[in-house]
């Protein structure tokens, strides 16, 4: 019973206090809660005399009129305020002391009687002094204030000396446990009273309640997502311990609506009374000040003073009763007003007590000192949880009608703003209201950007303009830096930003990455700041990226910036640099990507068309793409073809390096018919440069291109043998390059491995030599390629063991180069070795590093091959449904290439194997020989 007194009033001077006017206040009127305690006392002794039978003891009937009777005479008596107001609240709380004395189902004792009735005398005299006070003239209230003024301190002394004598201190007391108490133990008067307790509850409201206390904000009508972290985080609060939690994030990001769902939440409902909940809106809060009127009002307290917290603290302290805070949007008192540090000292007040339950919301993560937080970042919804909402956002505003989109166009456009609840919902909701299509709300967004986002007073500008005048607007620094951040993204490490992308305001970084995370506008990853990500939303970065919001002198200097850095890590793989350079292009490849198509075609910066070709040859090693590879071509082709280029031979040099580049990527990705035609205008143009033919390159797109035809495999090696040569001879003109030498040994060493049926001694004398010379060199790529070809001579020849020591080796050097296709292509045809040798134990190790290469080569036929492998060595190790599920993923990547032999091999070989796997009820080692081998096992 005693928890459902939370709300009711307390007397005593440090507690409830009466109503505070303002100049201009329109609520003079508005009752004070000690007049309320009058009147719960009246109602009180209307219950008693209400009652069946008679009250079992008169005397306390009798104690009771004369108590009340002094509160109605306090209430009379104003001249002198606040000494009244403490005598009604000591009067108060001595009632309820009796009544929760008086025992009313059993003779009170006599020392009771007595007790009770001298509390009586004391009341009585009371009476007397406040009715002398009343007689007097308003007029002369003034001139005897300070007489009154003492009269009234004598009351409250002689009330205070009785209750000692009592034995119970009024300060000592909590109300609402009183009340309780004396419900559950007089319940003959429990209808009597809950009309007492609905009275008081409507009534017992701060100053300002009434008009201005803000309910709990709703939950939105679609809330997905975010389940699993709504009970996280009940979880923390109820827990003494971990009850201080802050939920941060980007504006839009929902933090509202999980820390109301958290409120809502069945754990949270069981272990916090609902009534003890509270919700305190901080977004109007600009100060201190502010802030406490807010907690008052909010918390349902009311004193005679704002000025000082004493009043609330003392209010939340007198009951242990567990209590719930919810401090919405905290970030304006925090780091918008002038006195952060009071807002601090006024959270760390409330943090002080165990008792109380603390849930904050803020854009940053920069808490008030002093408090130990639970930090829960509020990340984006995951891709399912996104879908639905747009679904059903799209399906509410549209009266029904379904989004007509397959679930690829709806990732993109959800992708686009960064899967952020309030975008999601804004443009859900604009979409359903037009009835719209995907394609034209993609459009738009890329159009007008967060503009497009609002709906009635919700804006995405609104709300990322908040968070930007929080010291960024008048921070030049900070916001450059913005700027910056905003043409990233995938965001950068500490480290690149210092070097790379900001140099120019190096010496202040640090105070404007602090500034652009106490507004919330970046994100920023755990650990150190060098190497830690800083990232910004891309609802942020559209928002940057309209009207202006970027100045042409930042976007010159992101550009630059990109190019220098793709430059300054040129590399092939036979460079010592070149692993390293790998690592650094991957940090920022998704940047530099991004920013390398914004190259206009016709009038690119300087630098920008070798970045756009480098960076196309970096992806050739690694993750192979077409298009930058592409767009380099386009814009070395409008380059080459503007009639006032200066530099002849260098524009056209650049046209012959697109092509190659662009041939390398389809050649790993198995488009081989393209790439064959661009090495042959790669070749051309490199022969016919107008300062001069450059042999070497014009040498390596003819081994390219050799390869090329090998993949194809419509050629005989007759035909192939002219190419070959001139390979060889545009590679080894030079006798002093030998690395070009060595290189041209190569080409020809594995065109003779081509191209006999069974590989003789000429192909590994020559590709043994070729090895010799880039060992020699610390060439690991070139090494491990040889060795590669070497290992696979060998095996040929069925000799497996030496072939698996030789193809370990290349791993080793295919590794220590860096090159994803040859670190893919030696594991490969190692698992291939094992898998003769019986050794499928070590082979099922090599597998996962394997499929994670062959899935960033992104190559059907790799992967396929790989998948083949895979099947093979399960169904070997007995697993049946291993086998089949590697089949039928193998069949599927080698039909997607089913137009070269490969394909239609690998198809021909999974196919057979699956169909013979249907009718196996098990595999053992007497199905196991009846599977086709992968081809080839060399």
């Amino acid at each position: 019973m005693a928890r459902r007194f939370a709300q009711w009033p307390h007397g005593g001077a440090s507690k409830t206090k009466g109503t505070e006017l303002h100049a201009g206040d329109d609520r003079q009127g508005t009752p004070s809660t000690i007049q309320y305690a009058s009147e719960t006392a009246k109602e009180f002794l209307k219950a008693l005399e209400s009652m069946s039978d008679p009250i079992p003891v008169p005397f306390l009937k009798t104690f009771l009129t004369v108590a009340v009777k002094v509160l109605e005479a306090c209430q009379e008596v104003s001249a002198v305020e606040e000494n009244v107001k403490e005598l009604q609240g000591r009067v108060y709380n001595l009632m309820l002391v009796v009544i929760n004395s008086v025992p009313m189902k059993e003779q009170a004792s006599v020392e009771l009687r007595e007790r009770v009735e001298r509390l009586q005398c004391v009341l009585a005299d009371i009476l007397i002094d406040l009715a002398k006070i009343k007689q007097q003239r308003k007029l002369l209230l003034v001139v005897f204030r300070a007489l009154n003024k003492d009269r009234v301190d004598r009351c409250v002394g002689r009330l205070t000396e009785a209750l000692e004598n009592f034995q119970a201190k009024a300060s000592q007391l909590r109300v609402e446990d009183l009340l309780a108490k004396i419900k559950a133990e007089h319940s003959t008067v429990i209808p009597q009273l809950n009309r007492i307790e609905d009275a008081v509850k409507h009534f017992s409201q701060p100053h300002n309640a009434t008009a201005h206390r803000e309910d709990m904000r709703l939950l939105p009508p679609i809330f997905l997502g975010r389940d699993t972290l709504v009970g996280k985080i009940a979880l923390l609060l109820t827990a003494q311990e971990t009850s201080r939690v802050c939920i941060t994030g980007v504006g839009g990001m929902g933090k509202t609506s999980v820390a109301v769902a958290v409120t809502e939440s069945p754990m949270i409902r069981n272990f916090f009374l609902k009534e003890y909940i509270f919700w305190v809106p901080c977004i109007t809060a600009k100060s201190s000040d502010l802030f406490r009127r807010i907690l008052y009002t909010q918390l349902r307290i009311t004193a005679e003073t704002y000025d000082s917290l004493d009043p609330l603290i003392a209010e939340l302290n007198e009951s242990q009763q567990p209590r719930l805070i919810l401090l919405d949007n905290f970030e304006t008192p925090w780091l918008s007003g002038p006195d952060p540090l009071e807002v601090g000292h006024i959270l760390r007040r409330l943090a002080a007590l165990p008792h109380i339950a603390l849930l904050v919301t803020m854009t940053s993560g920069i808490t008030p000192e002093g408090i130990k937080w639970e930090h829960v970042p509020l990340s984006a919804l995951e891709p399912a949880a996104a879908r639905d909402l747009f679904k059903n956002t799209y399906r509410d505003a549209a009266g029904g009608l379904e989004l007509a989109a397959d679930e690829r166009q709806l990732d993109n456009v959800l992708e686009s703003i960064g899967h952020i609840p309030l975008a999601i919902t804004l443009m859900a909701t604009c979409g359903g209201h037009l009835g719209a299509s995907l394609e034209d709300l993609f459009v738009d967004w890329r159009k007008a950007g967060t503009e497009m986002l609002s709906a009635g007073r919700l804006s995405m500008d609104d709300t990322i303009t908040l968070s930007m005048e929080r010291g960024v607007t008048s921070n030049p620094n900070a916001l450059r830096l913005l700027a910056i951040l905003s043409m990233l993204p995938a965001g950068t490490t500490g480290q690149n930003l210092l070097d790379c992308w900001a140099p120019s305001i190096r010496m202040s970084t640090h105070a404007a990455i602090e500034a652009l995370r106490t507004a919330g506008v970046i994100e920023q990853d755990h650990g150190p700041f060098v190497t830690s990500r800083i990232f910004v939303r891309p609802t942020i970065q559209s928002y940057m990226a309209h009207q202006d919001r970027i100045s042409a002198d930042v976007r010159n200097q992101v550009h630059d910036a990109c190019y220098d850095f793709v430059l300054r890590h040129k590399s092939i793989p036979d460079d010592h640099e070149f692993k390293s350079d790998l690592e650094a292009l991957t940090s920022e490849e998704t940047n530099i990507q991004g920013l390398l198509m914004e190259i206009p075609v016709d009038a690119p910066r300087p630098n920008a068309l070798e970045a756009l070709i480098a960076f196309s040859l970096y992806q050739s090693w690694t993750k192979p793409s077409t298009v930058v590879a592409s767009h380099a071509l386009e814009v070395a082709r409008s380059v080459y073809n503007d009639p006032h280029v200066a530099d002849r031979d260098a524009a056209a040099r650049r046209v012959a390096a697109a092509h190659q580049s662009l041939g390398k990527s389809l050649l790993t990705l198995d488009r081989h018919d393209e790439a064959r035609l661009h090495f042959e205008k790669a070749i051309a143009r490199f022969k016919a440069l107008p300062g001069g033919a450059d042999l070497h390159l014009a040498g390596e797109a003819s081994m390219e291109l050799l390869y090329t035809w090998f993949c194809i495999g419509t050629k005989s090696s007759s035909e192939l043998e002219p190419l070959a040569r001139e390979a060889q001879a545009n590679l080894s003109h030079d006798p002093t390059s030998k690395y070009h030498v060595a290189r041209g040994l190569l080409a020809f060493g594995r065109f003779l491995w081509y191209s006999h049926g069974m590989p003789g001694e000429e192909a590994l004398a020559t590709l043994s030599t070729a090895k010799a010379i880039f060992e020699h060199l610390g060439c690991p790529a070139s090494t491990a390629v040889c060795l590669y070809y070497m290992a696979r001579d060998y095996a040929v020849h069925g000799r497996y063991s030496e072939a698996l020591l030789i193809i370990k080796d290349a791993l080793k050097n295919a590794d220590q180069s860096g090159e994803v296709s040859w670190m893919c292509s030696t594991r490969s045809t190692m698992i291939r070795f094992l898998l003769v040798l019986g050794s499928h134990e070590e082979a099922s190790t090599v597998f996962p590093r394997l499929l994670s290469l062959s899935q960033t080569m992104g190559a059907p036929g790799t992967i396929g091959q790989v998948l083949e492998l895979l099947a093979y060595n399960c169904a070997a190790m007995m697993d049946l449904p291993g086998a089949r599920i590697a089949y039928e993923g193998a069949q599927m990547h080698f039909n997607k290439i089913e137009s070269t032999q490969l394909g239609r091999e690998g198809v021909d070989r999974c196919s057979g194997n699956l169909r013979m796997l249907e009718d196996m009820t098990e595999m053992d080692q007497d199905n196991f020989p009846k599977l086709i081998e992968p081809d080839p096992m060399y």
